[in-house]
Order: C-alpha cells, then sequence, then structure tokens
C-alpha cells in the first residue's frame, strides 16, 4: 500500500514540475558566442571537459522547429565559466553522469539563428551577456 502511493506521489511530482516548464525563446545578440578553451592541444582530438549544471530537453517534437534545442548548462573545468550549451534536439537520452563531459573542438558549430527555443521553468532566467556555444557533448566511459 505505501509503495503505491509512493509511487502515486512520484506521478504527481513529475506531472507538476513539467507543467511548470515553458517554451521561451533566447535572444542570442543578447548572449556572448563563447571561446571554449580546450584541455588538449592535439588539433584532432583537442576537447573541453565541462560538468553538467542542469539539462532541459526539448519539450516538442523534434523536427518541427529548427530552432528548437536541447539546453545544458554547465562550468568549464578549466576556467570556472558557465557555458550554456545549445545542442540539437534529438531524442531524449539518459545521462550516463555529469562529471567530466566533453565538447569536442570538431562538434562545435557556428549557427546564424537569431534565437533558439529552449524547454526551461518559468523562473529560469539566462543572464545577458552569458557565454553560449552549439554543440553536442561527449560521454567517454571507462
Amino acid at each position: 500500500m505505501k509503495l503505491k502511493y509512493l509511487f502515486l506521489l512520484l506521478a504527481a511530482a513529475l506531472i507538476f514540475s513539467c507543467s511548470m516548464l515553458e517554451q521561451r525563446k533566447v535572444y542570442l545578440n543578447k548572449l556572448q558566442a563563447a571561446k571554449v578553451k580546450m584541455e588538449t592541444t592535439n588539433a584532432e582530438d583537442s576537447c573541453a571537459i565541462v560538468d553538467i549544471l542542469w539539462f532541459f530537453p526539448s519539450m516538442k517534437r523534434c523536427g518541427i522547429d529548427k530552432e528548437q534545442v536541447n539546453l545544458y548548462v554547465c562550468k568549464q573545468e578549466s576556467t570556472g565559466d558557465t557555458l550554456y550549451v545549445f545542442a540539437e534536439c534529438g531524442p531524449d537520452k539518459a545521462l550516463p553522469f555529469f562529471k567530466g563531459v566533453n565538447i569536442m573542438k570538431g562538434d562545435i558549430k557556428r549557427k546564424d539563428l537569431k534565437e533558439v527555443i529552449v524547454s526551461v521553468p518559468e523562473n529560469f532566467i539566462i543572464p545577458k551577456k552569458a557565454k553560449y556555444v552549439f554543440s553536442e557533448l561527449l560521454w567517454l566511459e571507462d
């Protein structure tokens, strides 16, 4: 019986927290494109190591809007900078871990978008002049 109530409580919390997410436009001209400092000097395998602080997957079905992206809020290990990583909208994937994730130099994209659409809590704010990058993240597991 207790397990049933616990399940219902968790389901209600999930539904309530998801309902507090909203689709929001982020105007890139108010932010600063990041010059990501690479940890390694090998040109082919240059990467930056980040820790994921928050992950906001797209709530909309992918492919409808090219501006629809997933948002990872990360902290770069070497500089301590907060990076807002916009990744192409894709199927939800489990995040195997949040620490020591890689941004590969070859995965960083330059996009000519004026805005992107993210799914974030209604009280979430990206500060003006925050550093952002368009990239996929890479999880290397031992």
